[in-house]
Formats: structure tokens, sequence, C-alpha cells
């Protein structure tokens, strides 16, 4: 895997149902694979409340700051039907990463 620096975390209840969740995150998959510096992105489900996260992995915060001013990133509440005020949007630099190290 590609190095990555900077971390982005987008939390958030939806009106959406799963199912249509799930169509929307398909049809934004190409879309999110041209983001500069974006190495990975996982959606990810929260059972117990039912929040929805995009967990973004990028090279660089440089990068990471790029997207999230975006009008990409400025689209997703509208187009992930987040309910106002659930939003919950946190920023984490890379201290280590486990399958980096290379043992001695």
């Amino acid at each position: 895997m590609k190095n990555v620096e900077a971390v982005l975390s987008v939390k958030f209840n939806s009106t959406h149902n799963l199912e249509i969740l799930n169509d929307v995150c398909l049809a934004d998959l190409e879309t999110f694979r041209a983001v500069p510096g974006l190495v990975q992105k996982y959606y990810i489900t929260e059972d117990v409340t039912g929040a929805i996260s995009g967990f973004y992995l990028f090279e660089t915060k440089s990068a990471r700051a790029a997207f999230w001013s975006s009008d990409l990133a400025r689209r997703i509440p509208v187009r992930y039907g987040i309910i106002p005020g659930t939003l919950r949007v946190e920023q984490y630099d890379t201290l280590i990463v486990l399958n980096d190290l290379v043992p001695a």
C-alpha cells in the first residue's frame, strides 16, 4: 500500500436506507478513485446507532485538505442524505503503520 500520512473520518446518520446508500456509494466509486492523493476509502456502518462513515486514507495532509475543500466534499451532505446535526468529521495524522514495520 502507498504511504498514508493523513486520515479523514466522516460519520453521520442518513435519511437514506442502506439500499439507497449502497447504490449511491457504488455510483460514486470512480469519482472517488480519481481524487488526487486518496489511497483508500472505506464505507462502513455502525449497527448500534445506524451511523454511516466514510474512512479516507490520504498520501499527504495537503491531499486531505484539498479533498475536504473540494466541490465533491461539499456535495456529500445532500448526496448521502446526511441528517443535520449528526455529521461528525475528524482528521488524524498517522504515527505508526503496523504492516510498514519491518522486523529486525
